[in-house]
């Protein structure tokens, strides 16, 4: 069984533990999602995640060297320091999606046609939190002023996050942080 996973954040640049084929690598031509920098992770740095109310950007997919959803599954979660539960995936032998309410998967069926060798796709499915989390001080406070309070490690960490992010990750916020921060990419 080959299996695809998504990427559009650190695990393109910094995989850690998961298992997939490095001589293939990561491609370029992932389904169209919406992504932006929506989340505060457990280090403070905002990340990406898929976000209802992001323009469409187009991911990245790595083939896993695990045979098994099961094996993927619990690969990714390790790799992500997260519940399984926060892993969600499409099996096209089965038509079974995970979580059953995934909005997009219609764009992973569509990018599917062209990839006829792949059965199942995998995927980190943290929702965005920065509407409620409490490491913002302010609910009205903009990413941007958080960015810009940021010192010492935590806005290392974040810029770097940012910047090493896939240039074709070109969300709006992003732009905006180029525009604002001059926090280019960095090609890698």
């Amino acid at each position: 069984m080959k299996i695809a996973i998504l990427g559009w954040g650190s695990l393109i640049w910094n995989p850690k533990s998961l298992q997939y084929n490095t001589t293939f690598g990561w491609q370029k031509d992932d389904p169209m999602l919406p992504l932006e920098f929506s989340r505060i992770s457990q280090d403070s740095r905002l990340t990406l995640v898929l976000d209802p109310n992001a323009i469409l950007v187009q991911s990245l997919y790595a083939i896993s060297t695990n045979t098994t959803i099961e094996e993927v599954v619990l690969n990714l979660a390790v790799r992500e320091g997260s519940a399984r539960s926060a892993i969600g995936y499409y099996d096209k032998h089965t038509n079974k999606t995970k979580p059953n309410d995934f909005k997009y998967i219609a764009n992973i069926k569509e990018w599917l046609t062209n990839h006829p060798e792949i059965n199942v796709v995998i995927w980190i499915n943290l929702k965005a939190n920065w509407e409620e989390t409490d490491r913002v001080k302010s609910k009205t406070r903009s990413r941007l002023e958080y960015l810009k309070s940021l010192d010492g490690l935590t806005k290392t960490i974040t810029e770097e996050y940012i910047r090493k992010t896939p240039i074709q990750i070109a969300t709006n916020f992003r732009k905006e942080i180029e525009k604002k921060l001059k926090w280019y990419p960095i090609e890698l």
